[in-house]
């Protein structure tokens, strides 16, 4: 077994030689220490190495929010290998597409109920065997592949990120990328020992990851995860701490808030939203529940965590110590957000001039990150939203042109404008315009959608404007 471990290994043993003992992981099927979560990890790195993974090997872990995804994570950085994790809630096709793109060595997923179906691999694999990880629901396909894996050295860990040009690119993330993130969410969150960090979103999107997972990881806080479960039931796994940090949607917050109303409960809860474009009005009721401003976050796929801002009147975003902010060209209403830091990962393939992540010009450290925003003085003190397409929707990135085109391939819709609304309460919700042939109802444009979109991108309106 290689004696070369990654980033999260290497944050693991740390922890563990500081505060091994103390419990730090609650989830709906167990509670752990870093130490026993440090000891599950060398026992499947084992199994792992066993079955002939090892260092640069690429893993794909299509799981939910669970203990195991931990352990896997720990144990594919102690091999020194990769993990690509995927939104089990996309089902196989997404996951699928993640193979397209990078050359996978083993597939490791929990089969949905009873479902033991084997993946239709894409062409150029080959299914070499398919086993039960032991001690767990989980299963691992080792796979076979002509070519390759092309990743650069050093890489740990790899996101899929929709462009505005809709293509799928791939996040790279090293070692010291990680370690760079980290320290930014443990900073700009102020997390502590009396933290603890509630996430029941899907931390497979960098969204979610990045401050839950990655400050976890860089803080002596403690995480508490779900997958699938309310907000309201998952609440059971944080009381108890002094301070309570909640990273979710403003849809996920607004509705602990009214349960929270309801029981007539007290507690320290920290609301945390990685969208920094959702206006102050809308998140009072926040304020006034649990007594403290929420904290926005300015979070970049391909640049990691920009700047926070508490939610009050008169805030300015606030960088963490490795990364600097400042206005670039005029874009809309407001100035480009450029961004100098060390969280900046490499993209592949690589985009083209201008789209978030690449430099301002060939010799500049200054990046691209799409925002527009509204600078006084030096400091950015509003994020307006974006000029290239691309939006968030419940945490995830996508592309507005990628719905119009699935939209437009269905075989009576001529015309398609799909755009983000926000709700009274703040929240993005995606609608769609659209012309089609015929005088009768297109009846199956919303499965027409959920058959080429995740679920998070299927539009909540269609609205029929005439017939072409």
């Amino acid at each position: 077994m290689t004696t070369r471990s990654g980033q999260f290994y290497s944050w693991l043993q740390a922890a563990v030689r500081e505060r091994g003992s103390q419990r730090s992981i609650y989830t709906p099927e167990t509670t752990l220490s870093r130490r026993g979560l440090l000891t599950r990890a060398d026992r499947r790195a084992r199994e792992l190495a066993g079955m002939g993974l090892g260092a640069g090997d690429v893993v794909t872990i299509s799981l939910g929010n669970s203990a195991e995804f931990l352990v896997l994570l720990m144990a594919l950085s102690k091999l020194g290998a990769i993990a690509m994790p995927v939104d089990a809630a996309n089902g196989d096709r997404v996951l699928c597409e993640a193979l397209t793109r990078v050359t996978t060595r083993a597939v490791v997923r929990r089969p949905r109920g009873q479902d033991s179906v084997q993946i239709a691999y894409p062409p150029g694999y080959r299914l070499v065997s398919s086993r039960k990880l032991p001690g767990s629901m989980t299963s691992i396909d080792m796979l076979e592949h002509a070519d390759p894996p092309a990743i650069p050295a050093g890489i740990e860990l790899i996101f899929g990120a929709v462009a505005g040009d809709t293509v799928t690119r791939d996040v790279l993330r090293t070692g010291a990328e990680l370690k760079a993130i980290g320290e930014a969410a443990a900073e700009l969150l102020a997390l502590d020992a009396d933290s603890r960090l509630l996430c029941v979103e899907p931390l497979t999107s960098p969204r979610f990851f990045d401050p839950v997972m990655l400050g976890w990881l860089a803080s002596p806080s403690q995480l508490a995860m779900s997958d699938g479960d309310g907000l309201e039931h998952a609440l059971t796994m944080a009381r108890g701490a002094e301070r309570i940090v909640v990273v979710s949607s403003i849809r996920g917050l607004l509705d602990l808030r009214r349960s929270v109303t309801a029981r007539g409960e007290t507690l320290a809860i920290t609301p945390v939203m990685p969208e920094a474009t959702i206006p102050i009005e809308p998140l009072r009721p926040l304020k006034r529940c649990f007594g403290v401003d929420p904290i926005q976050l300015l979070v970049l796929e391909e640049c990691g965590l920009i700047a926070a801002r508490t939610m009050a009147r008169g805030q300015r975003f606030r960088p963490p110590t490795n990364v600097t902010v400042r206005a670039g060209k005029p874009l809309g209403n407001g100035r480009e957000v450029l961004v100098q830091t060390s969280q900046r990962a490499r993209i592949a393939p690589e985009p083209p001039p201008g789209q978030p992540g690449t430099p301002v010009d060939p010799q500049a450290t200054w990046l691209h990150t799409g925002y527009v925003g509204e600078f006084v003085g030096d400091q950015l003190a509003r994020v307006f939203g974006r000029e290239d397409g691309l939006v968030n929707i419940e945490g995830r990135r996508t592309c507005l042109a990628g719905v119009e085109r699935r939209l437009l391939q269905h075989r009576r819709i001529t015309w398609a404008k799909p755009r983000v609304e926000t709700s009274s309460d703040g929240e993005a919700l995606l609608t769609v315009e659209y012309r089609a042939t015929g005088e009768t109802e297109v009846d199956d444009i919303e499965e027409h959608a959920i058959g080429g979109l995740p679920p998070f991108m299927v539009p909540r309106v269609f609205k029929r404007l005439g017939q072409s």
